[in-house]
């Protein structure tokens, strides 16, 4: 198996979660490599300006983001740029609060043999269900959605995905997402499951202290109402052609 690069996004102050993570990944005989998460209460408001459109946030999100929000999209952004300036190919991207199935070796050979593709998920809490699908092999199968799983805890990114993802100069939802919305930067999102990876909730969510323990509720009743109608039509968008990939 080639060496795939394995993306830790880690808070420099966050030290277990590194131990914890890169441990796991090195007793199935990877090599993770830690990337520094960018701290969103740690942002100034100019900062933030740089990267998060307000305005669009009000106008066409169902509520405000929160800084730990804003900083956990940055710190995805940041390495989409890494990935493009490198010109790296494929890589492994991860949050740091995982547990890791040893299935993850195997399914990994699928990804560096895999072509065509943008982003593929590798976690979902949500269990959503794939539309079209294909078998990898006697364990893993390839699919779609019409419902992307929204969280980015884990998952394979092409140089071409981050080259789409980078398209959206500012953003104005969260990026879990923002990425269910892959119609809008012409991204194209797979699963393979079983999925490898589950959460860890040993730990507790660091967005969730950086916000207090809860998300902003700035929102309203239109606001909700046009974001769900946009989600309405975005979900009946078949999130990638599979004829489109091969191995």
């Amino acid at each position: 198996m080639k060496n795939i690069p394995i993306f830790v996004i880690n808070m420099e102050a966050c030290v277990e979660r590194w131990e914890s993570t890169s441990s796991k990944l090195s007793a199935l005989g990877l090599h993770p490599i830690r990337f520094d998460a960018t701290v969103g209460r740690a942002l100034s408001n100019e900062e933030i300006e740089q990267h998060y459109d307000v305005h669009a946030n009000r106008k066409y999100h169902h509520r405000n983001l929160t800084v730990g929000e804003i900083g956990c999209y940055i710190s995805h952004q940041n390495l989409w740029k890494k990935i493009s300036e490198e010109k790296i190919p494929y890589c492994l991207i991860l949050e740091d609060d995982l547990c890791i199935d040893d299935k993850l070796p195997p399914l990994l050979q699928h990804v560096e043999q895999l072509k065509g593709w943008d982003m593929i998920k590798l976690f979902d809490n949500r269990d959503n269900l794939f539309i079209d699908s294909m078998p990898l092999d006697n364990t893993f199968t390839l699919g779609n959605f019409f419902k992307v799983p929204n969280c980015t805890a884990a998952y394979a990114l092409s140089l071409s995905g981050a080259e789409k993802l980078l398209k959206r100069k500012l953003f104005f939802r969260a990026v879990d997402v923002d990425i269910q919305f892959h119609s809008e930067v012409g991204i194209s999102v797979v699963g393979i499951r079983p999925y490898p990876f589950t959460q860890d909730k040993t730990f507790v969510s660091e967005i969730g202290v950086v916000n207090g323990g809860r998300h902003s509720n700035h929102s309203s009743f239109w606001r909700n109402l046009k974001f769900r109608i946009k989600m309405y039509f975005e979900r009946k968008k078949l999130s990638a052609d599979l004829t489109e990939i091969n191995q």
